[in-house]
């Protein structure tokens, strides 16, 4: 008696019982795909597509607030998508916002893919009193809600009403910026803020490293979809680095037309076809960074959190073969532009352009004979950069000889300024064949953390020491610039025996290093035998890549990390030693020049000494008297 009591709408309303049925098992049991809208129009079954269930049912998970999707095409994205919409009408009747990336774009969704949903689901046409056709464009008045759609260009719509549940898609393709306004998800979802049990989800298909998608899903839980080898039962994510066509093989058509690519089990190598695929989906789980799973299916170190990430790509699609993946990128990969399309739309994978890049085992080829802390014959002047860390330093000093050779003299983990005054201003390195040692010309310690420390330093040993400051850019293609920091107390004016401070562009100094360290480089740079590990990894951190506009499709070169690189400290030390090669024009001595480089610089020894015992003086050596302002 009271179930049926509880059937009654009235009843329901007013008691407002919550609905223990997901939103897959809504779809299952409600869905219908409209022939207008759908390629396999009648019911919806989970079974089609298992993956989209754990994203469909974290909708419905009371303790997740955030959903964010990065798909690739021909998943079943939008799908997933207009089930939750429907659930919501049926089951979930709150204030909704969907956004696009443009109002065209919300009226093109809400014509051709809701409408057509809701005249050809039963329990959705119910919840409207007139056609569906007939319902505006942008918001729907049904029964129970409001549902609202706008574009993300238009911050009047995305800042105009209370909204429960914000839907998103395709947010790599939104502005930046609404105007003024911050950007459209931020400012969306500041329409939420009433709400305890507001949902937020957003989609996309990933760009690059910049876009919105990219950066949701790293602040996510990153999960990602396992699933079993039909061979040795181990769980692994479909890459396409897998995929294996016979070796020689590389018409695309003739793969795709005669199915010849399989899968490459990354456990015991068994060849998994089309039909098997089909299978390991439907037994996947989506397991999240950190977490594992073992062949049995036991997940462990999987942690709570309030918002659920999912990653998938174009391999588990239904709708393709593992020939039709490997066909596209043949097709792709000679264009760029087709290349970036194939990244982003087929493997769900942001969008990187490599252009420089060395690692521990290439630079194998640099390590010499010579010791640590030994100098080769043919090196002029030493170097040194100084990296500074909270309790800690790294150091490597560098040897500079004739037409930009180069070899590493030592690098260092150091634990005291101590030490690196003795570095600096002591020290000297034997050579390898000789008698003779040489001390380090100059010293360039980067500025960016404790930098009182390093400006008392640099000012007390300002003739061997300079103070610096990475920079990622200098304008007119300039290496380095020098600017005076200390002003007057009582007029403002900078003092002429200020601290100069040396900004570094430090993109172009690395281009320069991955030049210097290209095995094709006949210009020889030189490590010595028994190179720490460390440096090897710190120096070799980075990787030039180039980064595309979504929207213009321009480029530019960066530097950065590779994934899963941490520290780059040893990076930085030679770059700041370099920048002090430059500085005393050590980078481009020339064989036939060598005796006028040794005698001028000898020549600024001498005129800087000259100059400190000037400095003497009581009348020089007080720095804030008026004789020098």
């Amino acid at each position: 008696m009271t179930e049926r009591l509880l059937d009654l709408p009235e009843v329901r309303a007013e008691f407002k019982v919550v609905d223990s049925q997901t939103v897959s098992e809504w779809a299952d049991a409600h869905r219908i795909l409209s022939p207008l809208s759908s390629a396999e129009p009648g019911p919806w079954r989970n079974i089609r597509t298992p993956y989209l269930v754990g994203v469909m049912d974290s909708y419905t998970d009371e303790y997740i607030e955030d959903i964010t999707f990065m798909a690739s095409s021909q998943v079943g994205k939008s799908e997933c998508l207009l089930n939750i919409i429907g659930y919501i009408m049926d089951k979930d009747p709150a204030p909704t916002l969907a956004v696009l990336p443009r109002e065209p774009d919300a009226k093109g969704f809400s014509r051709n893919r809701i409408k057509p949903m809701i005249g050809a689901t039963p329990a959705l046409s119910r919840h409207t009193k007139c056609d569906p056709e007939d319902l505006p464009a942008l918001e729907y008045r049904l029964d129970r809600m409001t549902f609202f759609l706008c574009g993300a260009n238009s911050p009047a719509d995305l800042a105009s009403r209370p909204i429960k549940n914000l839907l998103m898609d395709e947010i790599d393709k939104m502005p930046l910026f609404t105007g003024r306004e911050a950007d459209p998800i931020s400012l969306a979802g500041e329409r939420q803020k009433t709400f305890w049990n507001k949902k937020r989800y957003k989609s996309s298909t990933p760009t690059t490293a910049d876009g919105y998608i990219n950066e949701h899903y790293n602040m996510s839980d990153r999960r990602k979809y396992f699933v079993p080898c039909p061979y040795c039962g181990e769980y692994q994510v479909l890459t396409f680095a897998s995929i294996k066509i016979p070796e020689d093989e590389r018409d695309a058509d003739k793969i795709i037309a005669e199915r010849l690519a399989w899968y490459e089990c990354s456990e015991c190598a068994g060849k998994i076809n089309d039909i098997q695929k089909i299978q390991m989906v439907s037994n996947g789980q989506w397991i999240q960074e950190g977490a594992s799973i073992d062949k049995d299916g036991v997940v462990t170190g999987a942690r709570e959190s309030r918002h659920a990430g999912f990653w998938i790509n174009s391999l588990y699609s239904p709708w393709l073969t593992f020939s039709d993946v490997i066909g596209k990128f043949l097709r792709a990969k000679n264009d760029t532009k087709s290349l970036m399309n194939f990244v982003n739309s087929w493997l769900g994978e942001i969008w990187e352009e490599k252009v420089e890049e060395n690692t521990p085992e290439t630079l194998r080829e640099h390590v010499y004979t010579y010791a640590k802390a030994t100098v080769p014959e043919g090196a002029l002047v030493l170097t040194a950069g100084v990296d500074v860390q909270k309790d800690h330093f790294y150091s490597t000093v560098r040897a500079w000889g004739y037409d930009g050779e180069t070899w590493l003299v030592e690098a260092n983990k150091v634990e005291s300024w101590q030490l690196i005054r003795f570095l600096a201003m002591e020290q000297k390195f034997p050579k390898v064949s000789s008698g003779e040692s040489l001390p380090v010309r100059l010293t360039c310690i980067d500025s960016g953390y404790r930098t009182d420390e390093v400006y008392s330093f640099a000012r007390e040993f300002r003739d061997k020491v300079k103070a610096i400051k990475g920079e990622e850019t200098l304008s007119a293609g300039r290496y380095y610039a020098a600017s005076k920091i200390d002003t007057n107390a009582r007029t403002g004016t900078l003092m002429k025996s200020s601290l100069m401070i040396y900004r570094l562009n430090t993109s172009a100094y690395k281009d320069q290093l991955a030049r210097s360290m290209g095995h094709k480089n006949p210009i020889r740079w030189a490590m010595y035998k028994d190179v720490e590990k460390a440096y090897l990894d710190q120096i070799t951190s980075e990787y030039k890549i180039l980064i595309r506009d979504r929207k213009t499709g321009i480029a530019k070169e960066v530097w950065r990390l590779k994934k899963g690189h941490r520290a780059n400290h040893f990076l930085d030390c030679d770059i700041y030693a370099r920048a002090a090669a430059d500085m005393i024009h050590a980078l481009n001595i020339r064989k036939e020049t060598q005796e006028q480089y040794i005698d001028e610089q000898r020549r600024l020894i001498a005129k800087r000494k000259a100059a400190q015992s000037r400095n003497k003086s009581w009348i020089g050596n007080q720095e804030g008297n008026w004789l020098n302002r």
